[in-house]
């Protein structure tokens, strides 16, 4: 039993979960804390995460033990490339690589050509050139680590630095009046930024294993039981009050080298189809068992029609993932949730998770709420009949055994 996970003075910018942004993640103390108490219990060799994100839940349990295998998947070639920058860390001998790309920023005065759909619509031209020779000097660096960090760096700078809004993930261009007011300071702030943070890279890990793939696939490939602890966060669909983190990520990936990022080739055809093809988008099938749908009908029956085929969407892939989560799980499971909403009506996750789990064998061991203290996502976002709707506004915590 944890007495409080609310951590209302944690920050992020204290630690390594600061140093790039990426939506919703898990509240770093909080995944700790629950798998300090689950890991003390003894016997836990593996922790798996299907939905890994920027990697907290996998960064904290390698903190807590380091001979603990961490296996994590996501679709995102961003959230991969985060996890493994976070997991496999720097070499000591970073500095020398640090010293070599600041002598090609001062020798570089044209980055070399590069371009990409709507260039110019989402970076102003001094902003596309400062870009070019980051990228140009990057490309250059040997070492892999410390390659691949720099981008993991330059992934801020280009967010800061494009035209779309800060005040959201999507990608809504600013007004023309803020665009004008973009200063350029992109090398030195990407600098600035690699100096604050690579220290917090030395820290690494060695005994991991993470899969850019469609969960739903990759799944299927487990062994029963090869998993101990199986802790994750889920998406939770295309929606107005829900993140959209393959919108986020793509101006990012827009920029960085493709032989960096493990890709499959459609990641990049357009800047929604991450969010299309990912857990509950509109590429998903409408698949729902008699049970499944048991569970989800007294929400649909308040639901307008029109909205039911998203809703079903989304549970039909989020049911197939817990289904196999439980079969490839040996002792806990441990999930964050939020209770999305639907044309205004509230749809309790954590209930219905209770119900699918407990059908699959595994009991809850505890559960705690907490709430959202700090987000990008509006708590007041979208409108249905011209009224505003909630977004997530608090967490739930629960922790299941088999």
């Amino acid at each position: 039993m944890i007495e409080d996970i609310s951590f209302k003075n944690y920050k992020k910018k204290s630690d390594i979960h600061g140093t790039s942004l990426y939506p919703a993640v898990m509240v770093a103390p909080v995944q700790k804390a629950i798998l300090s108490n689950l890991i003390s219990q003894g016997g836990i060799k593996t922790v798996f995460d299907p939905f890994h994100g920027s990697g907290t839940a996998l960064y904290e349990c390698g903190e807590i033990d380091i001979n603990i295998h961490l296996i994590g998947c996501d679709i995102n070639p961003l959230a991969n490339l985060i996890t493994k920058v976070k997991l496999q860390g720097i070499d000591k001998d970073f500095e020398r690589d640090f010293d070599q790309l600041k002598k090609l920023l001062t020798q570089i005065k044209q980055g070399e050509t590069y371009e990409f759909t709507n260039i110019k619509k989402w970076f102003k031209e001094d902003i596309i050139e400062s870009l070019r020779i980051l990228r140009t000097a990057i490309i250059q660096i040997q070492k892999d680590k410390s390659r691949l960090f720099f981008w993991y760096i330059l992934c801020d700078i280009i967010r800061k630095y494009s035209n779309t809004r800060s005040s959201t993930y999507k990608l809504h261009i600013r007004t023309d009046d803020a665009i004008n007011r973009i200063e350029n300071s992109v090398i030195p702030d990407f600098l600035a930024a690699v100096t604050k943070s690579y220290p917090k890279f030395y820290n690494t890990f060695k005994n991991f294993t993470l899969f850019k793939c469609d969960i739903v696939d990759q799944m299927k490939q487990f062994e029963d039981n090869c998993f101990d602890i199986t802790i994750t966060s889920p998406p939770y669909g295309d929606n107005g009050t829900t993140v959209p983190y393959g919108q986020f990520s793509m101006l990012a990936l827009l920029w960085i080298d493709n032989k960096d990022l493990e890709l499959e080739g459609w990641e990049l055809e357009n800047y929604s189809i991450i969010d299309s093809k990912s857990i509950g988008g509109c590429q998903s099938s409408q698949n729902l068992s008699e049970y499944g749908l048991s569970l989800i009908q007294p929400y649909l029956d308040k639901i307008c029609e029109s909205k039911h085929k998203k809703v079903i969407r989304f549970f039909s892939d989020y049911f197939n993932v817990l289904e196999e989560i439980c079969r490839v799980t040996n002792k806990y499971i441990v999930l964050t949730l939020g209770n999305r909403t639907v044309d205004r009506v509230k749809i309790n996750l954590n209930h219905i998770t209770k119900c699918f789990l407990e059908n699959n064998n595994f009991y809850l061991v505890e559960v705690y709420e907490r709430d959202i203290p700090n987000k990008r996502t509006p708590k007041k976002t979208s409108k249905v009949h011209n009224k505003p709707v909630e977004s997530m506004n608090s967490e739930f915590v629960s922790i299941y055994r088999k």
